[in-house]
């Protein structure tokens, strides 16, 4: 639990707190990257079908490549990603994993020095971004969890409601660290839909000419 008087606003300090959550969001979408990319083929039957989705998406402009809509997909998949913590993070977990096998199938699909040239300008803010909505996923379902745990186990005496303001209000911070987490999140989504729809195809032509 993260106690009042121990919360500490500084970068550093809100990495250890959520060290293992990172850890383990990290572990999720990045392996599940990796085994989409390295057994592309078992799993090329369901994840072609998403691939053929984003080109139609792109091709019939429903995903136009400017700022505002490549940043509200990503933010829909973001806001997806934390609010499974909800439901004790399975859909948290479900959709690192899914979003981590679509990108490592993805680059599978194409040359991979032209899949590291378009994706690593804006890769480098977006793929963070959704590992820490991941860990802010992680620490809502832990908040929720410690909200209901101490409805039966703390000393404070009154009706259910006054227990239940009594919890919210002892774990309050953890809810604040969730949507903190969640708000760095949206901060990088944002700078990588910049860079995406405004540098990263200048930056791919300039580096495949000079190649």
């Amino acid at each position: 639990m993260i106690r009042k008087e121990k919360y500490e606003s500084t970068i550093g300090a809100l990495y250890r707190r959520n060290e293992k959550f990172l850890a383990l969001s990290a572990l999720l979408f990045l392996g599940s990257m990796i085994i989409g990319y390295f057994f592309s083929g078992i799993f090329a039957f369901y994840l072609e079908n998403m691939v053929e989705g984003l080109r139609r998406a792109v091709i019939e402009g429903e995903i136009e490549l400017n700022t505002l809509s490549i940043f509200s997909h990503n933010l829909r998949i973001a806001l997806l990603i934390y609010g499974g913590g909800i439901l004790l993070s399975i859909f948290t977990i479900i959709l690192l994993v899914i979003n981590g096998l679509f990108l490592g199938y993805f680059a599978t699909t194409v040359p991979i020095g032209n899949f590291a040239i378009l994706t690593i300008p804006h890769g480098i803010f977006e793929v963070p971004s959704i590992i820490i909505a991941g860990a802010a996923g992680f620490r809502l379902t832990s908040f929720l969890y410690r909200l209901f745990y101490n409805l039966n186990n703390t000393h404070f005496q009154g009706s259910i409601i006054d227990k239940m303001v009594y919890s919210f209000r002892e774990n309050l911070p953890e809810l604040e660290e969730s949507l903190l987490l969640l708000g760095i999140s949206i901060v990088l989504l944002f700078i990588a839909a910049i860079i995406e729809a405004n540098l990263t195809l200048p930056w791919a032509e300039y580096v495949l000419r000079t190649l």
